[in-house]
């Protein structure tokens, strides 16, 4: 067994098995429970440490049932406690690596009978010596190690209860003359399992909210009963303070911003009332990295946690229209922060931990668009990393470090539009690139990074100076070639050539340079292809459709230059391939169709293995030099490309979803150029019958999924749109007749949502619009009317709502043109006086209505 257990240790696995098969025979003949035990534990371990995960959840399973055995005959035996408390926690460990809850439960159903009757025989061992520390802290030890187990599960249900033993068992050690700090650090621990349980949505449902805020009242309650004992315990008030701000980011996700605030005002106090006007002076902590193990004062923590606090006080704020608050709580943290390095300039000068908070600041003062603020944040952290590499000249960490900080300045300066600016930064970082003294195997690397670099200032000039633009991304070029060519395996390597090509033939695309462009996207395809070949289906399609579709590149610098360094440069990159056309959602008289679907989300994307985008490109190019024969067969591929990739998605609802808005915003776009050049347009059209296709069987194989009605109807609204532009009025009928019937799915099933009623108005205005037109007048009627049946509807529902009026301005105003034709002049005039009212009405309640009855 020992042999075995140190063959593990040293990953030397089949002599470890070999071992365990020899114990095993032992164990035949002895039949003791414990060996069996420990051969199980040791097996299970094991097959955990070569990932064979499910058979080593089936081995500590058996082991589970003999150490319930053992434990249940002999509760006050030391080693039997610890058996049941490890199995229970390795097997924890295992169902949260598995990454798999339904999984995770399949295992965990037949072991909670076990789990109950650990709990059941430790509360009775208790009764014989409730105050025995070793007990409490074995018990608390294995009902933490039972919650890890159902949040692995996700059973919420079943993981809540077990708070409260906890903090039972937390109360009663507090009492004892065991360690105080190590049991307050497992309250806090707790409370963050619960915080997380938390953010399971289901769980902040109403039912559960008073359940949720018991359980923080609770953990504070305890904390305050240590205070009434020790009112000068520092330690205890920060660990209440951290409760204080975990109740605040429960109210924070269920909207509830004025708790959340009063509860961070609770936390905030705490911490200020330990800010001294002359500290003492502490043993240094591990948090706070200063080159000599000498006494701080003690403010320094506190001040830390209070800006800390200052910041996450903000965070409530940020997605919210109050800014402005998030902005002051933020500048608290700022002011906190500089105010500790210009006090403390030796001890935090060169403070990695302080560094990391200031970088977090800077994004979040980036995130609600004070860029000057953010500016200062990322200097002040320049500032600390200038002081290590000062310390330790020789260290890249530093170096690469500010070379992360000076991206961000240029990110934030590109964002902001100051070219410039960012240029200045983005060439600091290549300086930096250029001072280092890599070694022979890190230089490609280092040019890469360098590329990288100069493609960020080509960005910069894309839409001012293309042609400056383009000297950059030509300058990337050959790096990029080089490095794909040494290491095609390289995701760094390949993403990076595709997306210098990709600028380039924008750029070419742009600049009406077509032979240019079909040039670069055949060296795309090119790349495309060899990928393919390199790469198994499952992994091109993973690398092909990021979800997030934002290139967040944590650059790997690998340069086994001794640190372990990531930089994460977000290089939003917008690889539009809408066709030079910036497709606007609304029109003036279609009442302001905000579609569900976002172009962007779809168009903005990797062009990692995505070759029928590419062939979609070519398609388009040489339509434009007038060889409609090649861009015919281009399209021809791609659309054979989508089919294939829909072939291999058939099982993920998710990606066939990301694939069809794919589809559809390729076809959207080249539908609206074709239409606008009055050019046949029927290759569009396959392009998004494709989409509605994917889209209509998945609707069919789930008919309770109304996300994907929602959908069809954004698809055939946004073609109607184009149709009704480009006057193909039959066309504009069909696709939004298409658009009502799915709306009216929607609002049947949810009629309480205002969305699918206005969606509904919008159609009906422009099919109405549409038969009026084509001499159906009849059939418009019968729209308007419904049309104003609907909006009298919504207008009821919230009388204070102007928007219902100005949908019955249009309404009335085409309705009065339809009447007019139909020779009902008399009824006509009462709606046009009707219309002329609302005017009047809109124009003195709302500043910004300047419409006019002619011009609609």
């Amino acid at each position: 067994m020992k042999k075995a257990s140190d063959d593990i240790d040293n990953h030397r696995y089949k002599k470890a098995f070999e071992n365990l098969d020899k114990v095993e025979k032992i164990e035949e003949e002895v039949k003791d429970p414990e060996i069996s035990y420990h051969l199980l534990f040791f097996k299970g371990f094991a097959k955990y440490r070569i990932d064979e995960l499910e058979e080593s959840l089936t081995l500590f399973g058996k082991a589970l049932e003999i150490s319930w055995e053992l434990f249940s005959k002999e509760p006050e035996k030391e080693d039997y406690r610890s058996f049941i408390g490890d199995t229970i926690g390795s097997i924890g460990d295992i169902l949260s690596k598995l990454e798999d809850p339904d999984k995770a439960k399949e295992y965990i159903y037949p072991m909670k009978g076990i789990f109950e009757k650990a709990i059941m025989g430790f509360e009775k061992l208790l009764e014989s010596d409730p105050e025995n520390p070793e007990y409490l802290e074995e018990f608390l030890e294995t009902i933490e190690h039972i919650g890890l187990c159902f949040e692995a599960g996700e059973l919420i249900e079943d993981a809540v209860p077990l708070f409260d033993k906890k903090f039972d068992l937390i109360e009663k050690l507090l009492k004892s003359e065991t360690e105080m700090s190590e049991h307050l650090s497992s309250l806090d621990d707790s409370l963050m399992n619960f915080g997380r349980i938390c953010e399971e949505e289901e769980y902040l449902e109403e039912e559960y909210i008073e359940e949720a805020k018991r359980v923080y009242d609770r953990a504070i309650e305890i904390y305050g009963k240590v205070l009434d004992k020790d009112p000068e315990n520092s330690e205890t008030k920060v660990y209440l303070s951290y409760a204080y701000r975990y109740l605040a980011d429960m109210y924070s996700d269920m909207g509830n911003l004025e708790k959340a605030e009063e509860c961070y005002k609770e936390a905030l106090s705490l911490l200020e009332s330990e800010i001294e006007e002359e500290p003492e002076d502490i043993p240094v902590s591990e948090n706070i990295e200063v080159s000599e193990n000498i006494p701080f004062p003690k403010n320094i923590p506190f001040t830390m946690a209070l800006a800390d606090m200052y910041k996450d006080s903000g965070l409530i704020f940020s997605d919210t229209e109050e800014t402005t608050k998030a902005r002051d709580y933020y500048m608290k943290a700022r002011e906190t922060f500089r105010g500790l390095m210009d006090k403390y300039p030796d001890l935090l000068g060169a403070d990695k931990n302080l560094a990391r908070s200031l970088d977090e600041l800077a994004e979040l003062f980036s995130e609600i668009g004070d860029f000057e603020s953010a500016e200062i944040c990322y200097k002040d952290e320049l500032k600390v990393y200038e002081n290590l590499l000062q310390k330790e000249p020789e260290n890249p960490e530093y170096s690469l470090k500010l070379s992360d900080i000076y991206r961000e300045l240029g990110n934030l300066f590109a964002e902001e539009g100051e070219i410039e600016k960012a240029r200045a930064y983005y060439e600091k970082e290549i300086e930096i690139y250029e001072n280092l003294h890599p070694t022979e195997a890190d230089k490609l690397m280092l040019e890469a990074n360098k590329a990288d670099t100069w493609n960020q200032i080509g960005q910069l000039y894309a839409e001012e100076e293309p042609e400056t633009a383009v000297q950059y991304h030509e300058r990337a070029l050959p790096v990029f070639q080089e490095a794909f060519e040494s290491d095609p395996d390289s995701e760094f390597f390949h993403e990076e050539l595709l997306e210098t090509l990709t600028y380039l033939g924008l750029l070419f695309k742009k600049n009406r340079e077509f032979e240019k462009a079909i040039r670069v996207y055949e060296k795309v395809l090119e790349v495309q292809k060899q990928l393919l070949e390199l790469m198994p289906p499952e992994s091109c399609r993973e690398i092909g459709h990021d979800h997030n579709m934002e290139h967040d590149h944590n650059m790997e610098h690998n340069h086994d230059m001794d640190h372990d360094h990531e930089m994460e440069h977000d290089h939003d990159l917008n690889h539009n391939h809408d066709l030079d056309h910036d497709h606007e959602m609304e029109h003036d008289h279609d009442l302001n169709h905000n579609h569900d679907l976002d172009h962007d989300h779809y168009m903005d994307h990797d062009h990692g293995l995505d070759v029928e985008t590419t062939y979609f490109e070519l398609g388009v190019l040489h339509s434009e030099l007038g060889d409609e024969e090649k861009a015919g067969a281009y399209h021809r591929q791609a659309l054979e490309r989508f089919e294939q990739v829909i072939a291999e998605q058939f099982e993920d609802p998710k990606l066939l979803i990301f694939t069809s808005g794919k589809a559809f915003f390729l076809g959207m776009s080249l539908l609206e150029k074709l239409e606008s050049e009055k050019k046949d347009s029927s290759v569009a059209r396959k392009y998004y019958e494709l989409a509605l296709r994917i889209i209509e069987k998945l609707y069919e194989s789930c008919p309770m999924n109304l996300r994907l009605q929602e959908i069809l109807a954004s698809f055939a609204e946004q073609i109607g749109d184009i149709y009704r532009d480009a006057d193909k009025l039959e066309e504009t009928i069909q696709e939004y007749e298409y658009a009502y019937r799915s709306l009216k799915i929607l609002y049947e099933n949810d009629p309480e949502n205002p969305m699918h009623l206005h969606h509904m108005l919008g159609a009906l205005n422009n099919i109405g619009i549409g038969y009026s037109v084509t001499d159906q007048q009849e059939k418009g009627k019968e729209c308007f009317e419904k049309a104003l049946a609907l909006n009298e509807s919504l207008a009821k529902s919230n009388p204070e709502d102007l928007d219902p009026l100005k949908r019955n301005f249009l309404l009335f105003s085409n309705y009065a043109n339809l009447l007019e034709e139909l020779g009902d002049s008399e009824t006509a005039k009462g709606y046009r006086k009707k219309a002329e009212e609302i005017d009047a009405k809109l124009a003195e309640e709302d500043p910004e209505w300047a419409s006019s009855l002619e011009y609609l």
